[in-house]
């Protein structure tokens, strides 16, 4: 017995240590389809570089405390990335986990919390079962990332969802090593590279794009550039050297609404010939949102600015036409008088389609929360040149379909049948990417004095470069309100029904400037998909408590058999022995 008794304890003492070499070693074999356990080459170069140059890290994580299970998993998971990024970094990134109610106190959790707040960090406000009520409890599923003395905040969940199900926490935990890596990517940057907003032709705001320019400015140095037909605006001349540069790696060319000159074109064309690159949101249709309030209905016209013929020459038709979606955005309308005075009510405004991209979409627009596009037009690829690939990052749902301009814009578009949608193929393009070498708009149309002036530097034929173009310039506007003589921005993708964010357009349009900002680190992250497999509710609904009885049987009934053979076999022995 005292044998036994011996070996059992080396056992135990042998188990005991092999787990702890590996727990130091952190001996891991990935065996899962998706390597959901692994991380990409661009992390683990960057975490082995911070072990290199022994910068101090420091991520303090607020998803602490006393949260329902769709919250505990996420932390789980966000504990596991960073004690991950710990060890590959040599341990010069350290993390800690800050429950902000630990105090108990309300005053001093509130006090906490509008620091948080200043610091640039957001809560969900959710709301649970708890028992036979319904409690609230604000979460803060964010960090601060530190590095030089310089804070760094995190989002883990980008919309303030109220009921976090499956595929939200799952889309938070696809996305934890590409939030994690390319904050500390950002932070670890030396030089930002520079983007350029164009604030001629009538083009958006500054109010109206301060949500995207002020998240694009952690990362990117935002410039306001006019054209006004200088031609410096875009490229300067470097003495001696032949040709140009562009000013800026990228310019946004957001809302236009007046005519481009051939001299701005010019200039456009020569920007990206000379390897600039351009997001380009255009509206082709023109909308009088006055008229449609008014008198609940307008007319949609074509909106000339002289860009779609260019656009088509580079391999993108932006089509003269609205797109009709039943995957839409809900709008709040009057439905007639009603007992306590006018009745509104909801209704799917086909008019605002609602794209998502899924997995399998290309890594700017995969895993992201619905993109909401107001007013939009359709594309189409054209000018099939091997030299230039295009992907459709965005299209309209299957039921969906198309009217053509002159377009009445009316209110009882609500009342469309669901079997209007079932028409026509659906699935019309709204956002193309095109990368390559594009051959210059003016190359036979320009004066051979412009064309050999070594000052202006033309260029027939472009660098490898890239383009996005959308057709709907609402994609990256803001709403504002009104806040004494001047107008404060609301978020990007915030939703007055539900008085949150709620659509994806910031994190859309982020994903689209770092990818022709070339930083393909982020982008080889974010391409990364874990696939959920939930249960089949058909099979486990009804039978729940046979498989709780044999979750909770079959272990009692494997230690009880294996107890009845230890006896049975030991009485057998000693029995032949006696």
């Amino acid at each position: 017995m005292k044998r036994s008794f011996v070996q059992l304890a080396l056992s135990i003492a042998v188990i005991a240590l092999g787990l702890a070499v590996t727990e130091q070693l952190d001996l891991k074999v990935d065996l899962t389809e998706d390597q959901r356990h692994s991380f990409t080459p661009t992390t683990e170069a960057l975490l082995e570089q911070l072990g290199q140059d022994g910068t101090p890290v420091l991520v303090r994580c607020y998803l602490a405390g006393d949260f329902p299970a769709a919250y505990r998993r996420l932390a789980d998971e966000i504990r596991g990335v960073l004690r991950s990024f710990h060890r590959m970094s040599s341990g010069h990134l350290k993390f800690e986990f800050i429950d902000i109610s630990a105090s108990g106190d309300a005053q001093t959790t509130g006090q906490i919390e509008l620091k948080l707040y200043e610091q640039g960090l957001r809560y969900s406000r959710i709301s649970y079962q708890n028992g036979t009520t319904t409690a609230h409890q604000n979460v803060w599923a964010c960090a601060m990332l530190t590095v030089n003395g310089a804070d760094h905040p995190i989002q883990f969940l980008r919309s303030e969802t109220m009921q976090p199900n499956e595929i939200t926490v799952q889309n938070a935990i696809n996305q934890l090593e590409f939030t994690l890596a390319s904050t500390l990517r950002r932070a670890l940057r030396s030089e930002k590279p520079s983007v350029g907003f164009l604030r001629s032709h009538n083009t958006f705001l500054p109010v109206q794009l301060a949500d995207f320019t002020l998240s694009l400015e952690e990362y990117a140095e935002v410039v306001d550039v006019k054209l006004d037909g200088s031609v410096n605006a875009l490229c300067t001349q470097i003495e001696g050297m032949k040709g140009r540069l562009p000013r800026f790696d990228a310019l946004v060319v957001a809302g236009p609404d007046s005519t481009f000159s051939e001299k701005d074109k010019l200039l456009l064309d020569q920007f990206l010939m000379h390897g600039g690159r351009i997001l380009w949101l255009v509206d082709p249709i023109r909308t009088d949102l006055d008229s449609l309030r008014a008198k609940q209905n307008t007319v949609g016209i074509t909106r000339e600015i002289g860009l779609f013929d260019q656009l088509f020459h580079y391999g993108v038709r932006m089509n003269r036409d609205l797109v009709l979606d039943a995957q839409c955005a809900p709008i709040m309308l009057d439905a007639g008088p009603g007992s306590g005075g006018r009745n509104y009510q909801m209704f799917n405004w086909y008019f605002s389609p609602l794209a998502i991209g899924d997995h399998k979409a290309h890594p700017i627009a995969s895993n992201l929360d619905p993109i909401h596009f107001n007013f939009v037009s359709s594309l189409d690829t054209v000018n099939a040149n091997p030299a230039i690939s295009k992907s459709v990052l965005l299209k309209s749902s299957a039921r969906s379909v198309r009217y053509k301009a002159p377009v009445r814009i009316s209110s009882a578009v609500v009342n469309l049948p669901p079997e209007h949608f079932e028409q026509g193929p659906g699935g019309f393009p709204m956002a193309v990417l095109l990368e390559g070498q594009f051959s210059s708009f003016f190359e036979n149309r320009l004066l051979d004095t412009l064309r050999h002036d070594p000052s202006f530097g033309y260029r027939p034929q472009s660098k490898p470069t890239a383009m996005i173009a959308v057709s709907d310039a609402d994609i990256a506007r803001n709403k504002v309100r009104p806040d004494g003589d001047q107008l404060l921005p609301l978020p990007l993708g915030f939703d007055p029904n539900a008085q949150s964010v709620v659509y994806d357009n910031k994190e859309f349009l982020l994903n689209a400037m770092s990818y022709l900002l070339d930083d393909r680190a982020a982008i080889s992250i974010r391409s990364r998909s874990i696939e959920l497999r939930p249960l089949d509710r058909s099979k486990t609904t009804g039978a729940s408590k046979r498989w709780s009885g044999l979750a909770l049987g079959l272990p009692l009934l494997i230690v009880l058999g294996a107890c009845g053979a230890v006896r049975f076999v030991h009485h057998r022995k000693f029995s032949r022995s006696a």
